[in-house]
């Protein structure tokens, strides 16, 4: 059994400009676009996407949506809609304009059967289906796809979002509230950019906290928070910003190796808040994130790279130690990172990796004490490693 989502997107948005609620704006995108990746996040294998007519900018959205391997159905009626999904197919339904999480899906779809998300009548307006007279429709509901031929059998002219929830509830449909835990609070049917306002800035405060090392959330946060807002809007994409560290880094490496310290460290220095706005734009939209990308892969070794050829480039002056100083610093990253996969480590957020030790080496750079920052960069991703070693460890021998 498979999972399908259909996603009504026919109703005007109550704006000044016009278009749909299906096309408001929401981190750079459309509302219609996060619905589809929240289906998708859930396992859904197809998009259904109900609408009388495709204006322009929703058609940008979905071919955007294909154009990364989604697939997308356009169903322009409810016969339409019935015949892309299979009878035995699980379909995930959502309202048109709504906004919800993966934590409100995945109630439903935990079920393991038919259900609907109904919402208390004193919380919401009219925006939500009533259901009784103590409940609404919060918007999501999980139904079959025999359930959907049946009703476009014999919906005729009818609404087919309001009449499948109608059939629904008619056939006893098992109905589960939400429990007015704070996630709730963003759950909301949207008819104007105004309803996404709030949303949208707790999206881009959860980007912003979700990074793990300490540079990206305290140093470089406002530099890569500002960044994100110019770039939602673009077609950027993770994946380019991504491959912009990879090539900074690279041209370090060059630089470095040619004797060029300071501007190496120019390079190895505008590398570092890219991969930290790839991974903001990732989360705000969804998407894969940047250390899926095929590049993450060698930005490791390109930035290990870059530290060697920095050890060279000072053992020229006849201090061999620098080499192995750059030596010892890959190897003790390469074991903290070995060690700390995957596992929950008391402030992990302070250890050593590429960006923290990029800036810790700015001050000695840029007064000449290379050897000082180079040795104080193997104390620090040595205490690292070892700090790491020891709570594994620890939890390791724990009965």
């Amino acid at each position: 059994m498979t999972l399908a989502a259909l996603i009504a997107a026919y109703h005007e948005a109550d704006e000044a400009g016009g278009g749909l609620r299906a096309t408001l704006p929401l981190a750079g995108r459309t509302l219609l676009e996060r619905q589809a990746r929240l289906a998708v996040a859930a396992g859904a294998d197809l998009i259904v996407v109900a609408v009388e007519r495709v204006p322009p900018d929703l058609l940008a959205a979905i071919d955007r949506l294909r154009g990364q391997g989604i697939k997308v159905a356009v169903a322009r009626n409810a016969i339409e809609a019935a015949e892309a999904v299979h009878p035995q197919d699980q379909l995930l339904i959502m309202a048109d304009g709504l906004i919800a999480t993966e934590t409100h899906i995945e109630r439903l779809t935990a079920l393991g059967g038919s259900a609907i998300l109904t919402v208390p009548d004193v919380r919401v307006d009219d925006r939500y289906e009533r259901i009784d007279a103590h409940s609404r429709w919060a918007g999501l509901a999980l139904l079959d796809g025999e359930t959907l031929k049946r009703t476009a059998a014999m919906l005729g002219e009818w609404d087919l979002q309001s009449t499948l929830l109608r059939r629904a509830i008619q056939a006893g449909i098992r109905q589960m509230s939400v429990r007015g835990e704070p996630v709730d609070d963003l759950l909301t049917i949207a008819e104007r950019g105004d309803d996404l306002a709030a949303l949208q800035q707790r999206l881009f405060e959860g980007a912003g906290a979700q990074r793990s090392d300490w540079v990206s959330r305290y140093l470089l946060g406002p530099l890569e928070q500002a960044a994100t807002r110019r770039l939602m809007p673009t077609n950027a994409t993770p994946g380019m910003l991504g491959l912009g560290a990879a090539l900074l880094t690279a041209f370090a490496a060059l630089s470095f190796a040619s004797g060029w310290l300071l501007t190496g460290m120019v390079f190895l220095l505008l590398a570092t808040p890219l991969d930290g706005i790839g991974e903001r734009l990732a989360s705000l939209r969804m998407q894969d994130t940047v250390s899926d990308s095929w590049w993450a892969t060698f930005l490791p070794g390109i930035a290990a790279a870059a530290l060697v050829a920095l050890g060279f480039a000072l053992a020229g002056t006849g201090t061999w130690g620098f080499i192995a100083l750059a030596f010892a610093i890959i190897a003790f990253t390469v074991a903290l990172r070995t060690e700390a996969a995957g596992r929950d480590i008391p402030r992990k957020l302070w250890l050593a990796e590429r960006k923290g030790m990029s800036w810790l080496l700015l001050p000695f750079a840029a007064t000449g004490l290379w050897g000082t920052g180079l040795t104080l960069l193997a104390l620090y991703a040595g205490g690292s490693f070892f700090w790491a070693q020891r709570h594994v460890h620890k939890a390791a021998s724990a009965p």
